[in-house]
């Protein structure tokens, strides 16, 4: 005997095996009105900002399990896949325990997130087309400070063929210490300087802009890690290194900061000299789910997830037994409401994306384990008070 699937028992779609959503695989799906509004909003500011070749910073706050991980994903796939002027990294912010932590735990993790076979293309199509453009060099010795050391690691090392020495490259870039002589003779094994890291990081962002015409964006995850920078003899490093970073005309960067209102975003980012480059209207805070947000979230999810368009004749069947719609599949009408009610009425812990994904995949199983073709009120309440 076939043993039960979540997927066949509630007729999910081919590329769904569960009802819960993986940030990387799912990454084409957003649910919920308020969240796609965001979206779009985000894109239209990149957009904007693109025109004028320049990047865009904002910060996106709110508290664990309410989807910024997957809306970091969702960005960076729509606008590759809306063609726009832009290459999106995505970056999980490394763990740093206090402002003793060297700054290359930052910056080597932003710049070793940059996917080496990327680096190679725009940095190939740089130094090929050189010749024809001279003053290009200008531009990115600028960027560097002038550091022609640097410049040379960058333009003969990382065309090279072999993608983990460019992966060696990049995170020396960004401080990690590394045997560059070969490539750049008078380069210095590992570079300490915070504030040049940051230029290298605009260095690279120029070079694209030049080479493909596209702003560099740096999604940065987990940016709350970085609140443990806070005081000590080794602070100010960080803050100065930051806000180089944030100056640099061609990069732009958008955090994802867990933080239950927007006075927990860490203080280094709202030092005036940060905040006035974000900028005051670029920080976006993702609230808890109202009920209407619920819903709109579980419709849509149901809505892609369930096969509908033709209804399986299995699935009408077992509409037709019980006389429920297929507007509230798997549920019930009477759990669909009841479940809405909990993920929006039942504070903070329960009124989120990752909260209302478990219940419902519990409620699935628990229903299955039961013989039941859809989840009703009796399931629900099992599931909500954990029996």
């Amino acid at each position: 005997m076939e043993k039960p699937r979540l997927k066949t028992w509630f007729h999910l779609k081919d590329e769904f095996s569960s009802f819960k959503l993986i940030p990387q695989e799912h990454a084409r799906y957003l649910f919920g009105d308020k969240d796609i509004s965001l979206r779009h909003d985000l894109l239209m500011s990149l957009k904007e900002c693109a025109y004028s070749e320049h990047g865009y910073h904002a910060i996106i706050w709110g508290t664990a399990g309410r989807g910024k991980t997957h809306m970091a994903n969702n960005l960076r796939l729509t606008a590759y896949e809306e063609d726009l002027p832009l290459e999106l990294v995505y970056v999980d912010c490394p763990t740093i325990r206090s402002a003793k932590e060297p700054l290359k735990t930052f910056f080597a993790a932003l710049f070793k997130s940059i996917p080496p076979r990327l680096v190679k293309r725009f940095v190939t199509k740089y130094v090929e087309a050189l010749d024809a453009n001279p003053e290009w060099e200008k531009r990115i010795l600028s960027e560097l400070g002038n550091d022609r050391s640097i410049y040379n690691a960058i333009k003969d090392g990382l065309v090279l063929p072999n993608e983990n020495t460019i992966r060696g490259i990049l995170g020396w870039l960004g401080g990690e210490p590394y045997n560059i002589s070969d490539i750049s003779e008078q380069a210095p094994r590992q570079i300490e300087s915070g504030e040049q890291m940051a230029r290298n990081v605009g260095a690279l962002g120029m070079i694209l802009l030049l080479a493909e015409g596209k702003n560099l964006i740096i999604l940065i995850d987990e940016a709350e890690r970085i609140a443990t920078v806070q005081s000590g003899e080794q602070f100010w490093g960080w803050p100065s290194a930051f806000r180089e970073v944030f100056r640099r005309s061609a990069v732009g960067l958008i955090l994802f900061v867990i933080a239950e209102h927007e006075d927990n975003i860490p203080d280094i980012l709202m030092q005036n000299e940060i905040l006035s480059v974000i900028g005051a209207n670029n920080i976006f805070g993702s609230p808890t789910f109202a009920p209407t947000d619920a819903e709109s979230f579980l419709r849509q999810l149901l809505e892609k997830m369930i096969k509908k368009d033709p209804v399986p004749p299995s699935l009408q069947s077992i509409l037709n037994e019980t006389g429920e719609s297929l507007e509230y599949y798997p549920f019930t009408e009477e759990a669909f409401q009841e479940f809405i009610q909990h993920h929006s009425l039942g504070g903070a812990n329960e009124s989120k994306p990752r909260e209302l994904l478990n219940n419902l995949e519990r409620a699935a199983q628990r229903a299955i384990s039961l013989d039941k073709k859809l989840i009703d009120i009796e399931v629900l309440q099992k599931v909500i008070q954990g029996m």
